[in-house]
């Protein structure tokens, strides 16, 4: 009996000692997390700017809102006066024109200026009218909406003030500074009879080689896809160029009622015949794809004996 109680007492020993030893093995196998090794520090990209060296300006930067284009005035003539006038005529070369009236009165209320606006070619039929509103100064703006009406002039009724000014301005430039000019015009052609023996001549063809000349007096080459020419002293024809782009120094004709490859190969087609007159002097006139007159070209006709000069 005493033996068992010996045993039991060492098996309650080894029991204990193997739970503190368990205990302890657990106290060492607690999870420690894996703590990754720290990133390398990286230097942000900077964007270096370019060299610039002494033959080389630096780029700049675009504005957020680029100006625009404005529209560019021209002036083309002014008048004043003290009373009623009827003014000089005066030719407007680009699509769009503007004029500017001021008067200096006593008393504004009471003053008044009418401006009544006609064509030259047709002195009776008014054109346009502007009169001031109690102020000392307006503008009217006008669009060219005929090509042949360019040349006008103004009747001027002034009541009650001391003096008015009108200033007048268009959007194109004068003729004479553009490079494609109308060089020359060849008014008088060939009359051919009619030929009855010829299938392709049985009627009388009235001078279709005329022409007309043009040149580009640049150094540049021009796209005159769109230009019109035409007779301003008749109503037609008017002859549009087909896409086509004049070279420096190059010289066109525009042909009545014929077709000549070798010099552009132009023609107005004009069956009828005989668009430059040879009785009097008429007007081409040359105007771009926007309607701006480009050149404008006369012609003298020989004086006859025993005739004044036209």
């Amino acid at each position: 009996m005493k033996n068992e109680g010996v045993k039991y007492l060492v098996s309650l020993v080894a029991l204990l000692l193997a739970s503190v030893s368990l205990a302890t093995a657990c106290s060492y196998a607690t999870y420690t997390p894996i703590v990754p090794p720290p990133k390398p520090q990286v230097t942000p990209h900077v964007t270096q700017p370019p060299i610039v060296t002494e033959n080389q300006s630096a780029a700049e930067t675009p504005p957020a809102n680029p100006p625009t284009a404005e529209e560019q005035w021209y002036p083309v003539t002014n008048f004043s006066g003290t009373l009623n006038q009827t003014t000089q005529a005066f030719h407007i070369y680009g699509t769009e024109w503007h004029l500017t009236w001021t008067i200096d009165a006593p008393d504004l209320e009471t003053a008044v200026l009418k401006l009544a606006i006609y064509p030259k070619e047709e002195p009776y039929a008014l054109w346009q009218t502007v009169s001031n509103t109690g102020g000392s100064t307006g503008t009217a703006n006008y669009f060219v909406s005929n090509p042949n009406q360019r040349d006008l002039f103004i009747k001027v009724t002034a009541q009650n003030l001391h003096q008015w000014t009108i200033s007048v301005e268009d959007n194109g430039t004068a003729a004479t500074s553009y490079p494609v000019q109308i060089y020359s015009i060849h008014f008088k052609g060939t009359v051919f009879l009619p030929d009855p023996k010829a299938t392709c001549c049985t009627h009388e063809r009235v001078e279709p080689d005329e022409y007309v000349v043009i040149k580009n007096l640049s150094t540049c080459f021009q796209d005159m896809t769109g230009w019109t020419l035409k007779n301003i002293s008749q109503l037609s024809p008017t002859f549009k160029f087909p896409p086509f782009i004049i070279s420096p120094g190059e010289i066109i004709r525009i042909y009545t009622d014929e077709l000549h490859p070798e010099t552009g190969g132009f023609s107005f087609n004009y069956g009828y015949g005989n668009i430059w007159n040879n009785d009097s002097p008429n007007i081409g006139v040359l105007y771009d794809a926007h309607g701006n007159e480009v050149s404008r070209k006369s012609y003298t006709l020989p004086m006859k004996l025993n005739e004044p000069a036209k």
